[in-house]
């Protein structure tokens, strides 16, 4: 016990307790404080330096006396900004004393004790030592805003500005923000539960936070937007609207949220000034639709920016008659990951591309994605102003923004934006990027002899860095080599031609030369020491390579490289498992295991069966793929009798799956520098791999195997990784797949009642197509129009089209939205 006589509440005639006047107050007060209290301001004495002399019994104490008298007068001064408080190991203790816990349980933290009570009991504890300065540090607070004596809740409100003064710093060790403190509050279990229970019956509750609750419901414009994504009739809304007293206050009504589309509609058919092509297509102008993309997700202050089209061909809905297509040409922004201020702004950029909503619309054709309609409806109306992008750039406002334009596409999409490659090339050239001809596709030439010349004095890893190999893919090679010759497999055989350049000795002499003791000799002690200089004269065995060179015949003003047409890691993956899947049916079929193989796929829910049906399709969707390959290492093992060419396919195997989740990463903290430096390398590895496992030039007739072997996948996911920051993954059509689910059969549907009264002749709405009324244009009209709904938020631009748009009355849309 200890009692304090002390002339602490001695008040002049100014303090803001002051009683009344006409009451005498007290000059001196005697106070008794006990244990903990005690200690505790005695810690708070010493941090203050208030303490005992050295003639004191309490010597190095806490000297309350001097410290509460020194309240108000100079020595004040020396009160502490921090106090210690005691720690967990301190207070728990002091805690297992009392409660008489057994010295064999030592937490580490309050959350280790797994009774709730005893949770709550040992937070008590703590409490009593951290309120004190809580409500000090409140009234403080009060006091020097010039307010108090009000109520709790008062008080607590006005608490809340410490938060809102400096809620917009930007700066990440700040944790006085509205958004951490909100945040982390909520994540409370005690104010989860109280919440939850409170909520439904505290109309009080209920009033203080329906700010917050509007503020999380949609407004009109998500309004609009979400009730197309969820697929909900006007009927089941309504229903729903009416049923729930609550919603009322909170949720929009129907008749607001119909008047809010058809003006965003009008006002976004006026800013993007839609047009129609002579087919029927309709679309917007390409520098107002980027603008408004840009200011949307405000990027409009960063010097370079990434513009992807992405265009793809969908089945709407099927009929017996024929299938409803259209083509959707969307466009995706992104900032290069140099551009981006940190890691955290990055994270968003990538969240949003692989979201499905991200794209913005800017075409819709109601054909297919050939090459006649893609020049005639595509390119006519927009070649010249992505070549005056890629030469100009994007001005808005002061700020010039350099952009780097892309397209990605399946392989039919980008037959049709390049005209050139596939079967119906008309130069007869197969490959998009690079000279291949379809005859040299037939022929399979794989591996090619290298002769070293004098004037080439490299080392064996030098040369393997140079072709993109590993010196244990050139061991491989070799062994290809003499296994084509020495066994007299004709099928290898087909794979080997001369020199990669065309020129140098025949075929048969350097193939002779590849196989002679000498050669064979100095080839394996190359390899033991690849560093060794290759010797003059040597060849050597090797993979084709070739760089994406192929120029298109659009762009051409622009010097726009075939580089730039992306590769789907998507349907790289579905399209190589079905290669596999070709392969393994062949194999069974000449073996007679075919039923066999139908089992093991049963047994991995492979809902596909083999059949002795030479014209039978075996194609995989993606989710049969995974299944197809989990299954593949038990078919092997049936399929394959040899061990050692067993361990071959597990180890070709597990470089698949290495490679293909690189390519497919969306993320860039993911990826490794050293996996994204190596996997051009380990890319034409696994080839070098399959080609000698497979063997069959028949077998290996695919465009995606190609890209993979002659290097261009690798080149693609190099150049993308090093100079923007953004892996091959983030730009799969994966999204834009997810797009015709989500969007664009949805708006298709939400058209037709549209396209059915403007072709009877009875629709009364201002919003219509221009020029003749025709099935197909207003399909296209309508489904776009539903599109743009989704893709673009007026608010967010209408600064920037008040300077940029002519013709568009944004108040008196607005005012009509109001109304």
């Amino acid at each position: 016990m200890f009692q304090l006589d002390c002339g602490l509440f001695k008040r002049n005639s100014t303090s803001l307790h002051q009683g009344p006047p006409t009451k005498k107050r007290r000059t001196k007060q005697k106070i008794e404080i006990s244990d903990p209290a005690l200690e505790f301001w005695e810690e708070v004495a010493k941090e203050a330096d208030f303490v005992y002399s050295k003639r004191s019994k309490w010597q190095g104490d806490g000297d309350l006396h001097s410290f509460f008298n020194g309240f108000g007068s100079s020595a004040s001064a020396k009160f502490p900004g921090h106090i210690t408080a005691r720690t967990f190991s301190e207070l728990w203790e002091e805690f297992k004393t009392e409660h008489e816990f057994p010295s064999e349980f030592q937490p580490s933290t309050w959350t280790d004790f797994e009774d709730e009570n005893i949770q709550l009991l040992f937070l008590e504890k703590v409490k009593k030592q951290v309120i004190p300065f809580l409500d000090m540090s409140l009234r403080n607070f009060l006091d020097g805003i010039g307010v108090s004596g009000r109520s709790h809740e008062e008080q607590w409100r006005c608490f809340a500005y410490l938060f809102d003064a400096v809620s917009n710093q930007k700066n990440r060790n700040n944790k006085f923000t509205l958004e951490k403190f909100l945040s982390g509050i909520v994540r409370n279990r005690n104010v989860k539960r109280y919440l939850a229970k409170e909520i439904r019956k505290n109309l009080k509750l209920q009033k203080k936070l329906k700010y917050i609750a509007r503020s999380y419901m949609p407004d009109v414009n998500e309004s609009c937007a979400l009730l197309l994504k969820a697929n909900m009739t006007k009927g089941a809304y309504n229903t729903f609207w009416t049923e729930d007293g609550r919603m009322h206050r909170l949720a929009i009504p129907f008749k607001k949220i119909g008047k809010c589309r058809v003006m965003k509609k009008l006002f976004l058919k006026q800013a993007l000034k839609v047009f129609r092509t002579e087919q029927g297509c309709h679309g917007t102008d390409l520098f107002d639709s980027v603008k408004l993309k840009i200011v949307q997700k405000h990027l409009q202050h960063k010097k370079k920016l990434l513009l992807i089209f992405n265009t793809d061909a969908t089945v709407l809905g099927k009929s017996l008659g024929s299938d409803t297509k259209h083509t959707e040409v969307s466009y995706t922004i992104l900032a290069p990951r140099s551009e981006c201020d940190d890691s955290e702004e990055w994270n968003q950029i990538e969240a949003c591309i692989r979201r499905a909503l991200d794209a913005g619309t800017l075409m819709i054709l109601p054909v297919g994605d050939n090459a006649k309609n893609m020049d005639f409806n595509f390119w006519k109306p927009y070649e010249n102003p992505i070549i005056s992008i890629l030469k100009n750039g994007i001005t808005i406002g002061d700020n010039n923004i350099e952009i780097q334009v892309f397209f990605r596409a399946d392989l039919a999409g980008h037959y049709g934006l390049l005209d050139h490659g596939g079967v119906h090339d008309r130069s007869g050239k197969f490959c998009l990027h690079c000279e291949e001809t379809a005859q040299a596709k037939k022929a399979g030439k794989f591996i090619f002899l290298s002769e070293n010349q004098q004037q080439d004095s490299i080392s064996l890893r030098e040369f393997c860095n140079r072709h993109r190999l590993f010196p244990s893919d050139i061991e491989m090679l070799n062994d290809i080599v003499r296994s084509a010759c020495g066994n007299g497999d004709l099928a290898m055989a087909e794979m080997i031609e001369g020199s990669d350049s065309g020129g140098g000795a025949h075929v048969e002499q350097l193939l002779s030369k590849c196989l002679e003791a000498g050669n064979q000799q100095e080839l394996r002690a190359c390899l033991e020491n690849p560093d060794k200089p290759l010797p003059i004269g040597l060849v050597v065995p090797c993979l084709r390579l070739c760089k994406i060179s192929r120029k298109s015949s659009h762009l051409q003003q622009a010097d726009f490289p075939s580089l730039h047409f992306l590769y789907c890691a998507l349907h790289l993956r579905l399209r190589f498992v079905n290669l596999l899947v070709n392969y393994i049916y062949e194999v069974a079929a000449n073996q007679g295991k075919v039923a066999a193989v139908n089992r093991i796929l049963q047994s991995f829910q492979v809902n596909m069966e083999l059949k002795n049906d030479k014209d039978q399709q075996r194609q995989l969707s993606g989710k049969m793929c995974k299944r197809f390959m989990n299954a593949l290492p038990q078919i092997i093992d049936l399929l394959v009798p040899n061990e050692a060419t067993r361990q071959e396919w597990k180890t070709a195997l597990d470089e698949w799956d290495h490679v293909i989740t690189v390519l497919s990463c969306q993320y860039y903290d993911k990826i490794t520098p050293a996996d994204a430096e190596q996997l051009p390398f380990r890319i034409r590895s696994f080839c070098v791999k399959i080609v000698k496992l497979i063997g069959d030039v028949k077998r290996l007739q695919s465009f995606y195997f190609h890209s993979l072997l002659i290097g261009h996948i690798g080149e693609q996911f190099e150049y993308l990784y090093k100079e923007f920051g953004v892996p091959l993954g983030l730009l799969s059509l994966s999204a834009i797949e997810k797009r015709h689910e989500t969007m664009g059969r949805r708006c298709y549907k939400k058209a037709v009642a549209e396209i059915n009264l403007y072709m009877s002749g009875k629709s009364t709405s201002d919003l219509h197509p221009d020029g003749q009324p025709d099935s197909k244009a207003s399909r296209s009209f309508y489904t776009l129009m539903n599109l743009l709904l989704q893709s673009y938020n007026d608010e967010t631009a209408e600064a920037l089209f008040q300077h940029t748009v002519q013709n568009v009355n944004l108040a008196a849309l607005r005012r009509s939205l109001d109304e």
